[in-house]
């Protein structure tokens, strides 16, 4: 049995390798950290869920012109159970957009993780909301 210290370094460890594929803009290494069931709740969009779904919205992402994307955990705990835990933090995002302007977001988020069988972290939630206001109705 791992104890609690060692789950959530090794959860952390998975969260910052995570962060390395997107930084790499490696659309199949990012979709492997998701779990077989798990989605992710961005701002206006549907839920995104199953990993051929996801796939397809992290390469959409990654396509965008520029496109950056980092995020900082600040917060992370482990299940007493040791099977489920979380990250949380704060992102931003940035990619030029079809005018050549700058397209920014900053805000919070929050991830799930499920530890599978064979001990490896896989993301079951991944959630955000951007700290930026609503645009305006046109």
């Amino acid at each position: 049995m791992t104890s609690k210290n060692e789950a959530t370094d090794a959860l952390l460890a998975a969260d910052a390798a995570w962060l390395k594929a997107y930084a790499s803009k490696d659309a199949a290494k990012a979709v492997s950290f998701f779990d077989e069931h798990g989605s992710m709740l961005v701002p206006h969009t549907p839920i995104v869920t199953g990993r051929a779904a996801i796939a397809d919205f992290i390469t959409r992402g990654f396509a965008l012109r520029n496109y950056k994307i980092a995020w900082h955990p600040d917060k992370v705990d482990v299940a007493a159970s040791g099977e489920l835990g979380y990250t949380s933090g704060v992102y931003e995002m940035s990619f030029t957009d079809a005018g050549g302007g700058t397209a920014a977001d900053k805000g919070k988020y929050l991830m799930v993780w499920r530890r599978q069988q064979n001990g490896q972290w896989k993301v079951l939630f991944d959630t955000s909301n951007s700290d930026l206001p609503a645009s305006p109705p046109r």
